[in-house]
């Protein structure tokens, strides 16, 4: 009797996040089995991959023998794979609207076949255009239904351009089990600083919707560049930005001016378990990488354990 009220009791536990990294920015396509075990080298159980960072889609359509080639790789590494939208989707533009959408569809097919059981999405700026904004609504509740059908989970993550609440609109609008939220919590910090807000009211608000999280820190200094110029923005080194805390510098975890450990305590108060992401500019990081994993972890750890 006691060892099955031990039992009982494990299984009443919450289960543990597990903590992960995004794909090593800057991998070329033929280094991707090496990037995956520096990755496990670093002792992460999860890599993000973003779709764009090789070539799996051509107008829409899938490239069978890239698929193929990164499907191979992902089975022969014991590390749990989750997806990134690639660049430049836009479900907002009516020009190309059926383009983009199909996109989508195949950036969701592609999760169903490579083992990714989720995909996070990018909310970008809302739209003044009625027409736009019900596009991208119509869009995404199609995507939602299909990528239910291939047990591939929908993330709307929040952008540093728009505030968090629209995000929360949306997800709370169409209401489906499907489709949650990826809160970006360097995001949340930036947006909340430049369109009025306090982060730790911002964390509470989201943690009901919150399936998945990127953690990556910065100074909480908005780059107003990233509205007036978005383009000349990329091009700043990010050696720069970080120089001057410009914006979106996608520090490691715990090396910025976000409270972390308050973050994470209080979606674990919110029954979160899904998977945290360490989304930073990880080749500038590499010395540190199994450094950086081993203080996300021992903070969770200490957190979910407690």
């Amino acid at each position: 009797m006691p060892g099955l009220l031990r039992n009982l009791k494990g299984e009443n536990k919450m289960k543990k996040p597990m903590i992960g990294i995004n794909g090593l920015v800057g991998t070329k396509p033929d280094k991707l089995e090496e990037s995956i075990k520096k990755i496990i080298e670093f002792g992460f159980d999860c890599m993000e991959f973003c779709l764009s960072s090789v070539p799996l889609i051509a107008e829409g359509e899938i490239l069978e023998k890239y698929a193929a080639y990164v499907q191979d790789i992902f089975s022969r590494y014991p590390l749990k794979y989750t997806a990134h939208i690639g660049t430049g989707l836009d479900l907002r533009n009516l020009q190309d609207y059926n383009l983009h959408k199909k996109v989508l569809m195949s950036s969701i097919e592609l999760c169903a076949r490579l083992g990714m059981d989720r995909l996070t999405l990018h909310f970008e700026n809302e739209s003044l255009i009625q027409k736009e904004e019900q596009a991208f609504y119509d869009a995404h509740i199609e995507a939602i239904e299909f990528a239910a059908s291939k047990g591939v989970l929908l993330l709307m993550e929040n952008i540093e351009v728009e505030d968090y609440r629209k995000v929360i609109a949306m997800i709370g609008c169409i209401n489906h089990e499907n489709f949650k939220m990826t809160l970006d919590v360097g995001h949340l910090n930036l947006s909340v600083n430049y369109f009025g807000g306090d982060f730790k009211d911002a964390v509470r608000e989201c943690a009901p919707y919150v399936k998945h999280v990127h953690m990556n820190d910065n100074t909480g200094r908005f780059e107003k560049m990233r509205l007036g110029n978005f383009a000349l923005y990329k091009t700043l080194p990010m050696g720069m930005r970080t120089a001057f805390g410009a914006g979106d510098i996608h520090l490691p975890p715990l090396w910025g001016k976000i409270p972390m450990k308050w973050v994470v305590e209080t979606l674990h108060n919110e029954g979160f378990d899904g998977i945290f992401i360490c989304e930073y500019e990880n080749d500038l990081y590499v010395p540190f990488g199994r450094q950086i994993q081993e203080d996300m972890r021992s903070m969770v750890n200490e957190i979910y354990n407690s």
